[in-house]
């Protein structure tokens, strides 16, 4: 290995859109990478037609909730709480750690730790930024990089 880092640090993500494109070929190349030491990830779930045996044949290690799910207007809104609530619930009981995308709100963020996410991307946080900007962000021990 070029970089010496262990596999499981290396995460490897899988777009739920993959799956319908080519079931057998993504289920063989998620369980090799599983077999030889790597985290999966399920992108993006939700975003498409997702199915639930998806979840039950795909042997991933995290679900990556698709942001589209916060994404919600006043007539859907209780609708669209009930499926994140749902879907969060499910991952619990398969004992699946959950990563939130897209949050832009603290609303957003509070809601989400409510409901026990512990991982939550968005641009609540930060918004996209160059190499040279990440690096003087994560060198100062003493800022915190999470925002409020």
């Amino acid at each position: 290995m070029k970089y010496r880092l262990p596999r499981e640090a290396v995460k490897v993500e899988v777009t739920e859109s993959a799956y319908s494109e080519g079931a057998e070929k993504v289920r063989s190349a998620v369980q090799n990478l599983r077999d030889m030491g790597f985290v999966v990830l399920m992108d993006d779930f939700g975003s498409g037609f997702s199915s639930l045996n998806m979840l039950r044949e795909l042997n991933v290690d995290i679900i990556k909730l698709d942001a589209y799910f916060l994404r919600m207007e006043k007539n859907n809104e209780r609708k669209g709480m009930h499926i994140i609530e749902s879907v969060i619930n499910m991952a619990k009981t398969m004992a699946m750690p959950v990563i939130v995308e897209g949050v832009e709100t603290q609303e957003q963020c509070e809601y989400l730790i409510g409901l026990g996410i512990r991982y939550i991307q968005g641009y609540y946080f930060y918004k996209p930024m160059s190499v040279s900007e990440f690096e003087k962000l994560t060198s100062d021990e003493k800022k915190p990089i999470m925002t409020d």
